[in-house]
C-alpha cells in the first residue's frame, strides 16, 4: 500500500459523497471507534478494502486529527490478532494529509476455506459481516452455512433420499445410462448393477437398505417433486415491466405455469413455456428466403435455464426455494436459489478460469447422458454469442444475497434507437428485413427526452432514487430499463462503483465525451 493510494481513495469518496464497497472512512478524533470490527470482518469476507481513520463522513468527509496515532495502531493490531477469527494480517500506514496525520489500514480478502472471518466476542452468528455496497451487513444463516459447507466439502447432490427407494427411479433410463458408461469405463462391466449405481452416486446405502441420492432422484426419479415439492420452476409472463402491473383486462399474469419433473423434463417444459410466449418476427434475407426469428435466441435461454437447474443450491437451507422465470415485456429474468459457489466470482463467468461445481454428480451424470450438458463451461459463452447474433445486449449476471439472476433484454431499446419510433414493418435493420413489429413514436420521443435530461442531471453523480425524483417517475424498473441501462450500454453514463454494480448506494455519472 502506498500513500498515493490512500489519497486517491479520499478524493474518490469526496467526489461522490459516498463510501464504496472497498473504501470505508472513520472518525477517530475522540478515541478508538467503538464499532469498526464489522468492517474488518466484511472486507475479510468479500473483496478486501481500505479503512481510513481520520476522515469524518458526517462532516462532509473532512480530515481531522486522530486522538493518538500510536494507541490507534495498538488497538487495531490487538483487535486483528486477538478479537478476530481467523486473525487478520492488516497492512497499516500513516499518511500526512491536509496538515493532519491520518491512518489507513488495508485489509485483504481471506482464503475461501478460512471464511467467515468474525468478531469473537460476538460469536460466529452475530459477529460475521459481509460488504453490501457501502455498508457492513450481518451475514445471514444461509451465507454462513454456504461457507461452512464449502469448507467441510459437503456434496449436497450425494445426500440420500431416505423416504424413497430404488423402485421410485425409472429403471429403463437407469439401465440405458449404465450401459452407456460401460463403453467408456470397461472396468464397470465386472460390477453388479447396484454397485455401478452407487459408484455413479445415483444411490447410497445404509446397512442393507439402498436409497436414491438427490442426484439420482432429480435425474432418474419417476416424480421427484413427491419428495422435494419445492424443487420446481415457476414460470410467469407479466403484462408490463414490473410485477404488479396489469393487462388490458386487469390480469396480473398473461401466463403462469408450475414446471415439474426431472431436471430434463423441467428444462423441456420451461423452454416450451418460453417459446409459447415469445414474439416471432419474419426475417427475409437478400435472397428472399423467409425465416421465423424468436424474440430471444432459444439457445441462450436454454443454457440459462439448464445452468439454473444444474448449479442451484440444493442444500436443506434452500430446499423450500424454487427457480423463477419471469417474462416481462422488455426482458426475461431467470433466478435460482444460491449465490455463486466457493471461489467462483462474477468477473470469472464466461472466462477460461475453471469454475467450481456445487453439484458435481449432477453435472457429471448429465454430461455423460448428453441430454442437458453438451460441453462443460460453454454455457455462458453460448449465451453471449447467441445474444450477439441477434444484435441484443449481452446477458446480465447478478449475484444477490442467497440467489443468482440472469437477465436477457429484448430489442425494444435498440429498435427505438435505430428507427426513432417509426413503424418498422417492412423496414431493414442491420441488413435484415423485419415485419410484425411497431414502436410508438410518442413513447420513444419521451424516453429520448428523459435520457437527455438525465445526461445533464448526472454531470455530478446521482443515485437511481435521485433520478426518479428528478424526473418525477415512481417506477424504479421503468427508469432502469428505459433510461439508465440503455445509457450505460451506449457508454454515455457509468457506475461510480464499478466493482459492485448492485451496491446499495450505487450512483451514476455522465461520461466525458
Amino acid at each position: 500500500m502506498y500513500e498515493n493510494e490512500v489519497i486517491e481513495a479520499i478524493k474518490l469518496v469526496r467526489k461522490y459523497k459516498s463510501e464504496t464497497s472497498t473504501i470505508e472512512v472513520k472518525s477517530a478524533a475522540n478515541g478508538f471507534p467503538k464499532k469498526c470490527y464489522d468492517t474488518f470482518s466484511s472486507f475479510s469476507n468479500k473483496n478486501g478494502g481500505l479503512i481510513i481513520f481520520g476522515i469524518n463522513e458526517k462532516d462532509n468527509f473532512k480530515s481531522e486529527n486522530i486522538y493518538d496515532l500510536n494507541d490507534l495502531q495498538k488497538q487495531i493490531s490487538s483487535m486483528c490478532n486477538d478479537a478476530m477469527e481467523p486473525k487478520i494480517r492488516a497492512e497499516i500506514i500513516m499518511v500526512e494529509f491536509e496538515g493532519k496525520n491520518i491512518l489507513a489500514v488495508k485489509v485483504k480478502e481471506i482464503p475461501q476455506n478460512k471464511k467467515p472471518c468474525y468478531y469473537k466476542p460476538k460469536g460466529l452468528k452475530a459477529g460475521s459481516y459481509i460488504r453490501v455496497g457501502d455498508s457492513d451487513e450481518l451475514m445471514t444463516d444461509y451465507e454462513i452455512y454456504a461457507l461452512q459447507s464449502y469448507n467441510d466439502h459437503i456434496i449436497e447432490d450425494k445426500r440420500p433420499n431416505k423416504n424413497s427407494s430404488l423402485d421410485d427411479l425409472n429403471m429403463d433410463a437407469l439401465k440405458e445410462y449404465i450401459e452407456k458408461i460401460k463403453i467408456d469405463r470397461p472396468n464397470f462391466a465386472k460390477n453388479s448393477f447396484e454397485k455401478n449405481l452407487k459408484l455413479c452416486a445415483i444411490t447410497d446405502n445404509d446397512e442393507n437398505q439402498i436409497y436414491p441420492t438427490l442426484a439420482g432422484t432429480l435425474i432418474f426419479g419417476e416424480f421427484p417433486q413427491s419428495y422435494y415439492p419445492q424443487l420446481f420452476i415457476a414460470c410467469v409472463v407479466v403484462p408490463g415491466i414490473k410485477l404488479g402491473e396489469t393487462g388490458i383486462l386487469g390480469e396480473r399474469f398473461i401466463d403462469n405455469k408450475r414446471i415439474e419433473g426431472t431436471i430434463e423434463e423441467m428444462l423441456t417444459g420451461t423452454m416450451n413455456f418460453l417459446r409459447r410466449n415469445m414474439k416471432t418476427s419474419v426475417i427475409i434475407d437478400e435472397n428472399g428466403k423467409r425465416t421465423n426469428r424468436t424474440e430471444y435466441p432459444i439457445e441462450a435461454l436454454r443454457e440459462a435455464v439448464a445452468n439454473a437447474l444444474i448449479h442451484r443450491d440444493y442444500s436443506t437451507q434452500t430446499e423450500n426455494a424454487y427457480i423463477s422465470v419471469y417474462m416481462y415485456t422488455d426482458r426475461v429474468e431467470i433466478i435460482n436459489p444460491g449465490a455463486l459457489y466457493g471461489t467462483n466470482k462474477l468477473e470469472k463467468l464466461g472466462t477460461d478460469t475453471i469454475m467450481e461445481a456445487r453439484n458435481p454428480n449432477i453435472v457429471r451424470i448429465l454430461e455423460e447422458k448428453g441430454s442437458v450438458i453438451e460441453n462443460r463451461h460453454s454455457g455462458i459463452p453460448t449465451m453471449k454469442r447467441e445474444m450477439e447474433k441477434y444484435n441484443l445486449p449481452a446477458p446480465e449476471f447478478y449475484e444477490e444475497r442467497g440467489s443468482f439472476k440472469v437477465v436477457f433484454r429484448n430489442t425494444s431499446s435498440q429498435v427505438s434507437e435505430q428507427v426513432s419510433g417509426q413503424q418498422i414493418s417492412g423496414q431493414q435493420i442491420n441488413g435484415q428485413q423485419i415485419s410484425g413489429q411497431q414502436i410508438s413514436g410518442q413513447q420513444t420521443k419521451q424516453i429520448e427526452t428523459y435520457q437527455q435530461k438525465v445526461l445533464e442531471f448526472c454531470k455530478t453523480a446521482k443515485s437511481s432514487k435521485e433520478i426518479r425524483n428528478f424526473l418525477q417517475i415512481k417506477s424504479r424498473q421503468y427508469i432502469s430499463s428505459n433510461i439508465i441501462n440503455p445509457l450505460i450500454i451506449q457508454g454515455k453514463i457509468e457506475y461510480t462503483n464499478k466493482k459492485s454494480i448492485n451496491a446499495k448506494n450505487q450512483k451514476y455519472i455522465t461520461k466525458k465525451q
